[in-house]
């Protein structure tokens, strides 16, 4: 048997979290009515959605939807706040209900008819443990945000190829679209959580999971045309949205250079910080005649107050507050 006909009889979970966000869950849940299935079994394909705010009309969103939708759906509640309870209890629903594959998308987002195909078919391709597809923009997202350089997709700036490959993961390894075999999952669960609490409120638990799953010999791939289109909320366009986010994006660069560098990382990490704050407190006040110029270098402020802040007192920001 072929490693494709495998994963054509292999039961897969999808999982998503989700948090009190009923209009960007149901547009997900509509747009995964036109999943691409080809050989794959309907029955062995599960829709695991996660509540972290459990409540009944989450619930019963649910079960409209699941009656709408070519494959199954499964409704779980985590009533612990925080990304990371939420995301492990997914894997273990979606293990406990014998996935041997767990694909996870956010809840804001929208995968692309072919999606989960295309990470399926990379991984029967390499065997590897962990594949990730990638994303493209919010394509309703303000110009300004466009070509501020803070929202970006993959490979489209070398300087990000750079910093993400720090750990040693590909250039666009994230929890929004990624898939993982049933043995790196188990394998990770037995040293402990496979999200750490640590991230729990300032994110880049994904990204700390990936890199302790690389460190128990997990092969990693890449599938280029596994593709979501990114969906940020209005908000995340606002001076506050925009400065929270860096000032959280901060926090967690520190927590994981404490969790996977060493003392010299995290001092560069310092110094590198106090440099991009000088420049960009000296130009702000200069750049107010263009809101992207603006935006970007406040956001350079917040993420290396982030930084600043998180290495001094050891604490960071409550993002996913819950």
């Amino acid at each position: 048997m072929t490693a494709a006909s495998a994963i054509n009889l292999s039961r897969i979970a999808i999982c998503v979290c989700t948090h009190d966000r009923s209009g960007a869950l149901d547009t997900l849940l509509c747009a995964l009515r036109d999943i691409e299935l080809a050989a794959l079994d309907p029955d062995q394909v599960e829709l695991v959605v996660v509540d972290n705010r459990p409540n009944p009309e989450t619930r019963a969103q649910c079960q409209a939807a699941a009656r709408e939708l070519p494959i199954g759906l499964f409704y779980a509640e985590e009533p612990q706040p925080g990304l990371t309870y939420a995301r492990n209890r997914a894997v273990s629903v979606a293990l406990e209900r014998g996935a041997e594959f767990v694909a996870f998308i956010d809840d804001d987002d929208m995968p692309r008819p072919d999606w989960l195909l295309r990470l399926l078919e990379r991984q029967a391709a390499t065997g590897a443990d962990l594949v990730f597809g990638t994303w493209v923009l919010d394509e309703n997202m303000p110009s300004w945000a466009r070509e501020s350089g803070i929202f970006r997709s993959p490979g489209k700036h070398k300087s990000d190829n750079k910093k993400l490959r720090r750990y040693g993961l590909p250039d666009f390894a994230s929890g929004c679209n990624m898939l993982a075999t049933r043995g790196i999952l188990e394998r990770v669960s037995a040293a402990g959580p496979v999200f750490d609490h640590a991230f729990c409120f300032i994110g880049g638990e994904d990204k700390d999971f990936f890199i302790r799953a690389q460190e128990m010999g997990a092969k990693l791939a890449s599938a280029n045309d596994s593709v979501i289109n990114r969906n940020h909320e209005a908000e995340r366009y606002t001076i506050r949205g925009l400065f929270r986010r860096g000032f959280k994006n901060g926090c967690s660069r520190v927590n994981m250079a404490g969790s996977h560098g060493d003392r010299q990382r995290r001092l560069r990490l310092v110094a590198t910080a106090l440099g991009k704050l000088s420049i960009s407190l000296i130009i702000l006040p200069f750049s107010i005649f263009s809101r992207g110029v603006f935006m970007h270098h406040l956001y350079r402020v917040a993420k290396s107050s982030g930084v600043l802040y998180s290495s001094v007192t050891g604490r960071g920001i409550n993002y996913y507050c819950g």
